[in-house]
């Protein structure tokens, strides 16, 4: 004996899923529609396998079985009925609902079989002789043809194969030049990689990838590159600072004391520094990274005086006003090189290598200054869409910079490229908003950038 389920009970009341998308087709609606009727994968499964509708050029339409049966109840539809009632079904029904989870054995099954009589027991057994007899008679019935007469065959079904009809029907042809829908398979966004393929050349060249905070102190990101407390560029209106908390930590007081007498008197560096009172309390604010040069400065420290190659390409934070070449994050190629023997000719020779990386044909450099630096220049790129622009700054790290981070006898080439400028010639745009653009068209058209 059997009993319907909480699906079952559903199904009974309001209907076979099956059965309720004959009613939501009509007549045919398009696939994409009909995905989204509820329980969609469970009412085309079991009315395609009933033959009640047919899918074609993404087009749902019902068959004339599914026409039929619309109005009619199913045999699944009367057999749940008949459950509910306490009687039996054929085992073959009993098999597929059980599969569907629609009935389940009642609990009371064993029981009521301990108390069935003999003569019940027989009455049983003539029942499942007439079901079998049944069954026969259905077997021997001949079927109707599932392809009709001068059909062509556009898609091969289950039926079509065990009917066999399959060998005497005839193939729709297809035309391969016919439109199809595009398809726009996934791929990186193209300024990342533009990122990613810069960041595989200087791997290449023997550049090591360095790393850090986002959000930095004044000190590593201003006063270890000697810039003085004063200078402009510490303003509210250029840096961002935070609001909660404000205040970071200092590193190690030797090194802060180093700092402090660079920037008051020149310490060991011959220089006379800035001449001013420096103080922690300014030192220790905390705000979001206005240049890359404070992971180098980082970086070196760590470092000393072994020689090496070190690069980064991260996100940095200015208060500037958005534009075609502006952006208020933006990211920097930030790049150190370090060893004795250095020159500014070499400094120069890296700057038109990386340049040339984007695809710039054409470059030039002039004097620029930076208060870590000296000398210090300023590369510009030439892009047909835009003149001449600026891409970067670049120098050889001053003295007063590398004694107090423990360099005694190396020299440094430093630069701090504008990425996303230089990316812009990669990608071919005017401006610079592009390469965060949600465009899709822009997106997806966009061929991958080969570097």
């Amino acid at each position: 004996m059997y009993e319907l389920t909480e699906e079952g009970k559903e199904y009974l009341k309001n209907g076979l899923p099956e059965k309720q998308l004959l009613s939501f087709i009509v007549s045919e609606k398009p696939l994409e529609e009909v995905s989204k009727f509820p329980k969609s994968q469970i009412a085309i499964g079991w009315a395609r396998k009933n033959n009640w509708i047919v899918i074609e050029n993404n087009i749902v339409k019902l068959t004339e079985e599914g026409k039929k049966n619309s109005n009619e109840k199913s045999y699944t539809e009367i057999s749940l009925e008949k459950i509910n009632k306490g009687e039996i079904v054929e085992p073959e029904i009993s098999k597929i609902l059980l599969n569907r989870n629609l009935i389940r054995e009642s609990k009371e099954t064993h029981t009521i079989e301990r108390k069935i009589s003999f003569w019940q027991k027989i009455m049983n057994i003539f029942s499942r002789k007439k079901n079998i007899e049944i069954k026969e008679e259905r077997t021997n019935e001949v079927k109707p043809s599932i392809i009709k007469p001068g059909e062509e065959i556009a898609q091969l079904s289950p039926d079509i194969l065990k009917t066999g009809e399959w060998k005497s029907g005839k193939f729709r042809k297809y035309d391969v030049n016919a439109p199809a829908p595009k398809i726009y398979p996934g791929k990186k966004q193209p300024y990342i990689q533009v990122m990613e393929m810069v960041k595989e050349k200087l791997i290449g060249m023997g550049f090591q990838e360095m790393k850090g905070p986002l959000v930095e102190t004044s000190f590593w990101n201003d006063d270890a590159l000697f810039m003085p407390q004063d200078h402009p560029a510490r303003g509210i209106h250029d840096v961002l600072f935070l609001k909660n908390p404000t205040k970071g930590t200092l590193p190690d007081e030797n090194l802060v004391a180093k700092v402090k007498a660079t920037h008051e008197g020149g310490w060991v560096t011959e220089s006379t520094g800035w001449g001013n009172a420096w103080s922690k309390e300014e030192a220790s604010k905390l705000l979001m990274r206005s240049q890359g040069t404070a992971v180098s400065a980082r970086t070196l420290y760590e470092n000393k005086d072994n020689p090496a190659k070190y690069f980064m390409i991260d996100r940095n934070f200015r208060y500037d006003i958005i534009d075609a070449q502006h952006l208020m994050e933006f990211d920097h190629c930030e790049g150190i090189v370090i060893g004795e023997n250095m020159t500014f000719r070499h400094l120069l020779g890296f700057l038109k290598e990386i340049a040339e990386l984007f695809g710039a044909e054409k470059i030039k450099f002039k004097p620029g200054y930076f208060p870590f630096t000296s000398p210090s220049v300023e590369l510009y790129v030439y892009y047909d869409r835009l003149g001449w622009v600026e891409a970067g700054g670049a120098g050889m790290m001053r003295p007063e910079v590398l004694r107090p981070l423990g360099l005694e006898k190396s020299q440094v080439l430093a630069w701090g490229l504008g990425i996303g400028r230089l990316a812009m010639i990669a990608l071919g745009i005017a401006d610079i908003r592009m390469l965060y653009s949600d465009d899709l068209e822009w997106l997806r058209n966009k061929e991958t950038v080969i570097i």
